[in-house]
C-alpha cells in the first residue's frame, strides 16, 4: 500500500495539462506571428506592385527603340512581353521558394 506521504508529494510535483488555447503567452506569440506575416505580405504585395509598375512603364518606353533593332526578328510586342514574363516569372519562384523556406524554420 503505497504511503500517504508519497502521494501528496506526487500530486505537489506533478505537471499540469493545460490546453495551450488557454495559454496567454501561446496566444500572444501566435497571434505576433500572424500580425507578422500579414506585414511581411502587405510589403511585398506593395513593394512588388510597385516595382511591377515601374518595369512595364520602362518597358514600355523602350519597346519601339528595341524593336527597330531586332524588327527582322521579332514584333516590338513580343520583345516588351517575353522579358516581363520571364523576370516575373523569376520573381514569383524566388518569391514562393523564400516563403517556403521561411516556414521550414
Amino acid at each position: 500500500m503505497p504511503d500517504p506521504f508519497d502521494e501528496t508529494l506526487e500530486e505537489m510535483l506533478a505537471y499540469p495539462e493545460k490546453d495551450s488555447s488557454e495559454d496567454l503567452f501561446v496566444v500572444d506569440v501566435m497571434r505576433r506571428v500572424r500580425a507578422e506575416r500579414r506585414r511581411r505580405r502587405v510589403i511585398l504585395f506593395l513593394f512588388g506592385g510597385i516595382g511591377a509598375l515601374f518595369g512595364v512603364a520602362g518597358a514600355v518606353m523602350l519597346s519601339g527603340a528595341i524593336g527597330q533593332l531586332f524588327t527582322g526578328v521579332l514584333s516590338s510586342t513580343v520583345l516588351m512581353q517575353l522579358p516581363l514574363f520571364a523576370v516575373a516569372a523569376i520573381a514569383f519562384y524566388i518569391w514562393v521558394m523564400n516563403d517556403d523556406l521561411a516556414i521550414g524554420r
